[in-house]
C-alpha cells in the first residue's frame, strides 16, 4: 500500500471538507488499527496530517496538479525528442507549468489535459 497522493489514500475527491477527511480517516484507523496493522496506520496518519487542514489541502492539491503537469511534459519531450536531445524547450515547460497552476486555483474550471 505504498502512495503519495492523500486523496488516493483516503478515497476522498481533492475538493473533500474538513469533516468527510476526518470521517474517512476514522474510519480507516478503526478498520486497521495501529496496533494490528502499524504500516498501514503510518500511510494514513502521514496522509491525514497532509490533508488536516484547508492549507496542507491546496498544497496536497498543487503538488499533485504539478506531479501530473512534470509527467506530461516527460511523455511528450520523450515522444517527440530528436536523436541526442536532453532537454524540454523552455515555452513547453512553462505552458505545462502554467497550466498547471491554473488547474490548481480554479478548481471549478476544467482544463482539458492534452
Amino acid at each position: 500500500m505504498v502512495t503519495t497522493d492523500p486523496f488516493t489514500t483516503f478515497g476522498v475527491d481533492e475538493f473533500a471538507d474538513d469533516q468527510e477527511i476526518k470521517r474517512r480517516y476514522l474510519a480507516l484507523v478503526r478498520a486497521f488499527p495501529p496496533d494490528r496493522e502499524p504500516e498501514r496506520f503510518q500511510v494514513y496518519r502521514a496522509a491525514f496530517e497532509a490533508l488536516c487542514d484547508e492549507r496542507k489541502r491546496l498544497q496536497a492539491s498543487v503538488i499533485k496538479v504539478n506531479n501530473v503537469a512534470l509527467s506530461r511534459l516527460k511523455l511528450r519531450h520523450v515522444a517527440s525528442a530528436k536523436p541526442f536531445s536532453a532537454r524540454a524547450s523552455k515555452a513547453t515547460v512553462c505552458a505545462l507549468l502554467i497550466e498547471g497552476a491554473a488547474h490548481a486555483c480554479s478548481p471549478q474550471v476544467s482544463i482539458p489535459l492534452t
